[in-house]
């Protein structure tokens, strides 16, 4: 789990603790590390493993809380990389990375995560997560048949109440998308309908079955909603 240098409910939302408890490795983005503060003092049940960046937002308050506790903070100075590429490459190893916060904030910003998903889709083989609390989007491959599977979708609501699903989106960013075959999908894509921001995007589309799949020619960012309740 990489946290990012954008609010964090208080007390912690549903959605920051699921990502929290899946993960074996937490590491605060510079600034994150102000927001989990603020987020869950004076509570220990949310100590990061690290604190990564050039440091120029974090406070030092924060950062005396998160030592005294053992996280390690650690000051990169490159100026070629942002602070979420510095804990990505403090995360290379692990099979699966989710980010919090990366939506919202200036758009820039908003932009070099989707950037990520792109740049360090190798590294991690396509399983990069961004996640905010309305939403959640990732990167599917080019030419790989991909199956997504969902708590919500249609009508039915999952026994806990929360989730991914059941709107969601194909969206065609940092390419044009030639090609792309869908199933399960309230309006699904036959492969004959190029995506791109001059044609057509698929969005406020919804999943109709627990698991679909997609197909595309290049690779393209599919997102959904986040859901509480019904």
């Amino acid at each position: 789990l990489i946290i990012l240098n954008s609010p964090i409910p208080n007390p912690p939302s549903i959605c920051f603790q699921k990502l929290w408890n899946l993960s074996s490795l937490r590491i605060c983005a510079d600034g994150g590390a102000n927001r989990l503060y603020n987020a869950t003092y004076p509570s220990i049940d949310y100590i990061p493993h690290k604190i990564v960046g050039d440091l120029d937002s974090l406070l030092p308050d924060v950062k005396a809380h998160f030592e005294k506790h053992k996280t390690m903070v650690t000051h990169d100075k490159c100026q070629d990389t942002n602070d979420l590429d510095k804990a990505l490459k403090r995360s290379e190893g692990y099979d699966r990375v989710f980010i919090y916060g990366a939506y919202g904030g200036r758009f820039d910003q908003e932009m070099a995560s989707f950037y990520t998903l792109h740049k360090w889709a190798a590294t991690f083989k396509n399983q990069i997560y961004l996640y905010s609390e309305e939403n959640c989007s990732f990167l599917i491959p080019s030419n790989v048949k991909t199956e997504i599977t969902m708590p919500y979708y249609g009508e039915h609501v999952p026994s806990n109440g929360f989730g991914e699903g059941p709107t969601c989106g194909l969206i065609p960013l940092g390419m044009s998308c030639e090609s792309i075959t869908t199933t399960g999908l309230k309006w699904n894509l036959n492969g004959d309908t190029p995506l791109s921001f001059s044609t057509f995007i698929s969005s406020s589309n919804r999943m109709m079955e627990p698991t679909i799949t997609v197909e595309a020619s290049q690779p393209i960012v599919f997102t959904a909603e986040m859901t509480i309740g019904a």
